[in-house]
């Protein structure tokens, strides 16, 4: 069908504006960003153009970024497993209308509402190793506390688990510690966006499909494989690809947590790039850094993509 003149007209309108936004606030920079790669600058001299010696000098320390590279990967695979484990979960028994649905929607999604560098601050007190810090005083009362009749099976469940030999206060924000102590902070911080995401996707289903199946004798974990996950499966893909790049560009809680200076042990790909163009001043060298996080971020997204596609179901 032929658009007329007049609604050509209108999408011109409505759309230019977005486009015009997007065009000087991302596209432009991005650009330009691209072009500092190939630069030697500290954004205060006059830009020298040096060709691929920023890139040359990433393959130099090489160490660093691999270990930058190796955190994102980290936090990427083991919150972001826990964080799609879990809000399906929730999703799920929030979709079958568990008593107190209403109560735990508002009571998962609360941490969305709060600013990701006060979500730091707030566990940077849980993690203290001083009175305040509430998960060392949690695993010291664990450790020596007397369980009566139940002290055997603790003395297990502390050889176990490792407790027994754990030294307390245990520092979760030292450096060799902090990257794996940002799993269960992004994991409380994001599910419950994730479970709203999915529960959305879940509510949209016809009950009539789980009416059918349970008079087929379908239990509810069977349901769950076989109807609610294939028919959410564009959102779950969609949540993924969000996931994925959240995790690649993670900046803020690491930057917080390790005192505005990280290191080697605690650099993610953004605290590197952040830290060379604002604190080294080598424009060029955090841009070369943008520049591969792009492409890392690019490629994850496209990858993550390609192991979900498949044919859309309709209903």
């Amino acid at each position: 069908m032929k658009r007329s003149r007049e609604q050509t007209v209108f999408m011109i309108t409505f759309l230019a504006p977005a486009f015009l936004l997007f065009t000087v606030f991302v596209a432009m920079p991005g650009i330009r960003a691209f072009a500092y790669s190939f630069e030697k600058w500290d954004g205060l001299s006059a830009p020298k153009w040096v060709g691929l010696d920023n890139f040359a000098a990433l393959l130099r320390d090489r160490d660093v970024f691999a270990a930058a590279l190796w955190h994102n990967i980290v936090l990427t695979v083991g919150a972001g497993l826990l964080i799609v484990v879990l809000s399906l979960l929730f999703a799920s028994a929030l979709h079958r209308r568990v008593r107190g649905a209403a109560l735990f929607r508002v009571t998962f999604f609360f941490p969305n509402v709060i600013s990701s560098v006060a979500i730091a601050l707030l566990w940077v007190l849980l993690y203290s190793t001083t009175d305040f810090g509430v998960i060392n005083s949690l695993l010291g009362w664990l450790k020596y506390e007397d369980f009566g009749r139940l002290n055997g099976a603790m003395d297990v469940a502390r050889g176990w688990t490792g407790l027994a030999n754990l030294e307390l206060p245990f520092p979760f924000t030292g450096k060799p510690y902090l990257i794996y102590s940002l799993i269960p902070i992004i994991v409380w911080a994001s599910t419950g966006f994730y479970m709203v995401l999915f529960l959305a996707a879940m509510e949209g289903i016809p009950e009539s499909y789980y009416e059918a199946a349970t008079l087929d004798g379908a239990s509810e974990i069977s349901q769950f494989w076989h109807i609610t996950l294939p028919l959410i499966r564009e959102v779950l893909t969609v949540g993924l690809v969000f996931l994925v790049i959240g995790c690649l560009k993670i900046f803020d809680m690491v930057w917080i947590m390790d005192n505005e200076w990280p290191t080697k042990e605690t650099h993610v790909l953004a605290t590197l790039m952040y830290q060379k163009v604002f604190s080294e001043y080598n424009i060029g060298y955090g841009a070369a850094v943008a520049v591969l996080m792009f492409i890392v971020v690019f490629m994850a997204s496209m990858f993550t993509l390609r192991l979900s596609r498949k044919e859309a179901l309709e209903y």
